[in-house]
């Protein structure tokens, strides 16, 4: 008996709960179904329809495999939780659809999977299926312990009370609950011995696009400051209920959307201004703002479209003002800029837009270069620092000096989000900013050493940015952490404006010179290749009046599309690398942990202590 050989058990809906001694009940995931086997010491995963998926989620084949006694079938549910145990499928999605195994193995790290085992179905090549429930969950609980943070754990149950139950999954806005009769065999196909109660909810939204074929609406609330996109609808909204909104829609429609997160880049969704609001019953409501099974109910004309508010937890938590929403139509998105992986610019403005919160705050007032590939990353590159002849006029300048040209330039600020969607689709892949912002341009926010391996190994790496951070502890100083999404590490050390561009330079070669005399094989402040020997360079030049770092959260022009992250100095460990980061796992990731490293902005440590510290 294999996993492909199994028809599974399937529920039928029940609109409402029950109590009954005949009955266990259980929680109701939010996954991927999948039947888990080990045979032979070999464990895999066969999702619903007969795809297998071992490879896509090794944590769990591994978890499987060192389970001890003999060999077994369960069924059950593979779920990404967040920090409060609630299930996102969003993330679990965006898992399956990886490709590249480093990215499958960096994703297993950040953002793990749990697989819920309900049913026991095989167990030391003995058939169970004919057992009572009850006694397929006995041998289940006996096979798979309930271990704090293991991959797999078995699903508990309630006897009898199912109304009881699901008031609490109510309250935690769970996904459902699950009867099933205690005394059923596990027979395929669906029947009325297992039950499903899932919870719905119902809630406004304001319209801020619409499909050409009248076949969608798009979503969006109000958080106070913007309007943030909820997903689309389309079941329910028919043609003829379209037909008496559409002239409303036509006469509000605007360039591009109005709303900040994950818009769809659909040539056939145009966007509107908000007037209309609209009632909509959904399943759930995962990360990323994006609905899940919306049904259009009807249209609320007694209600105005700031009357919608973001709920607390889907708001932007601690992401900066941005002063004006997206303005700018995305040219040719279909075109591959990252051809081994199949990338495109569409992709690279939506990871703009998508992260603007959190990167905003760093490029905000300060004079921007970029390298822009209008090709991709295998064709030609050129630096942009001056604004170009025929840009918008929402581009803020400053007027600085560019050694290239030897004259005077009007150079780009990033404040808001259309500059920074605009300067995507121009090409633009890094974005380089100073230390300083253009209102204070000779006061330096931060100091950074930029760790070089070049042909050292990355463990070196690793090893002297947490001895610069004991460094920095010794001293009293703040530090903070990124990938460089290149080839090393960025740490940088807030100065809150107290240096100069000399007392910046002269910290952070104090820190280097310290962690040479400390580590002499791994680090050197030599930048000639030759003298390096192997060993890590320990880069300080980045800190002057004219030097620039990358900027947290920028694409880099590598395979993969690799960003620049901002990560907590616990992740700064073997395992990590330079380029774990991409555009299609840094999303997620950043969803659930948030900027690490935004305190680097305002932090004022006391240097002058600090200082008599560390010499």
């Amino acid at each position: 008996m294999r996993a492909e050989d199994v028809e599974l058990q399937l529920a039928e809906p029940r609109s409402a709960a029950f109590t009954s001694p005949d009955w266990l009940f259980e929680l109701k995931f939010d996954g991927f179904r999948l039947l888990a086997e080990r045979i032979a010491g070999k464990a895999r995963l066969v999702l619903r329809r007969g795809r297998e998926a071992s490879a896509l989620f090794p944590e769990i084949v591994e978890a499987l495999e060192a389970l001890p006694g003999p060999d077994f079938i369960v069924d059950g549910e593979l779920v990404i939780q967040d920090a409060s145990g609630h299930p996102i499928f969003h993330r679990l999605l965006k898992r399956s659809t990886l490709a590249h195994r480093k990215d499958i193995v960096s994703a297993a790290r950040l953002d793990p999977a749990v697989f819920f085992a309900f049913d026991l179905l095989m167990l030391d090549g003995h058939d169970t299926r004919g057992l009572p429930l009850r006694q397929r969950k006995e041998l289940l609980f006996s096979l798979v312990p309930k271990v704090a943070e293991a991959r797999v754990l078995p699903v508990e149950h309630v006897e009898a009370q199912g109304e009881a139950l699901l008031a609490v999954v109510k309250e935690k806005r769970l996904e459902g609950v699950m009867a099933k009769r205690a005394d059923a065999p596990y027979v395929g196909g669906r029947g009325d011995r297992w039950l499903k109660i899932a919870l719905t909810s119902i809630a406004d939204f304001a319209v801020t696009g619409f499909a050409d074929d009248d076949g969608a609406l798009s979503l969006s609330t109000w958080d106070g400051e913007h309007w943030l996109y909820a997903g689309k609808v389309g079941a329910g909204y028919n043609p003829k209920v379209a037909a008496g909104v559409r002239a409303e829609l036509d006469a509000n429609v605007v360039p591009a959307p109005v709303c900040l997160g994950d818009c769809p880049l659909d040539p056939e969704m145009k966007w509107v201004t908000p007037t209309l609001v609209v009632e909509v019953r959904y399943k759930s409501w995962p990360e990323g703002l994006s609905l899940r099974e919306p049904v259009f109910l009807r249209f609320r004309p007694d209600k105005r479209p700031d009357e919608c508010p973001t709920p607390d937890e889907k708001r932007l938590a601690g992401s900066a003002p941005v002063s004006e929403p997206a303005t700018v139509a995305v040219s040719n998105p279909g075109k591959v800029y990252f051809p081994r992986d199949g990338i495109t610019k569409g992709e690279v403005v939506a990871w703009y837009r998508d992260v603007a919160p959190f990167m905003l705050p760093y490029l905000k007032d300060r004079p921007l270069l970029v390298t822009r590939y209008p090709d991709g990353i295998d064709g030609k590159s050129f630096f942009q620092k001056a604004k170009p002849p025929r840009a918008p006029d929402f581009v803020r300048t400053v007027r600085t000096f560019s050694e290239e040209v030897n004259r005077e330039v009007d150079q780009i600020v990033c404040d808001d989000v259309a500059t920074l969607e605009w300067c995507a689709n121009l090409g633009a892949l890094p974005f380089h900013v100073p230390t300083t912002r253009a209102s204070a341009p000779g006061r330096p926010d931060w100091c950074v050493v930029d760790f070089d391996p070049k042909d050292a190994p990355f463990e070196a790496v690793i090893t002297l940015a947490n001895s610069l951070r004991g460094l920095t502890e010794r001293g009293g100083l703040p530090s903070y952490v990124k990938t460089s999404g290149s080839s090393g590490l960025h740490v940088l050390v807030p100065l809150g404006g107290q240096l100069d561009h000399d007392g910046a330079r002269q910290l952070s070669e104090v820190l280097a010179q310290l962690l040479v005399a400390r580590h002499p094989d791994l680090a050197t402040l030599e930048r000639s290749m030759p003298k390096r020997k192997g060993r890590v360079y320990l880069d300080v030049m980045q800190n002057g009046p004219v030097k620039v770092v990358a900027a947290p959260f920028c694409v880099r022009a590598k395979d993969g599309a690799p960003v620049s992250m901002p990560i907590p100095w616990s992740e700064v460990k073997a395992g990590l690398t330079p380029t774990r980061f991409t555009i299609r796992n840094g999303r997620a990731w950043l969803e659930a942990n948030g900027d690490p490293m935004r305190a680097v902005l305002t932090d004022v440590p006391d240097l002058a202590s600090a200082l008599t510290k560390l010499v």
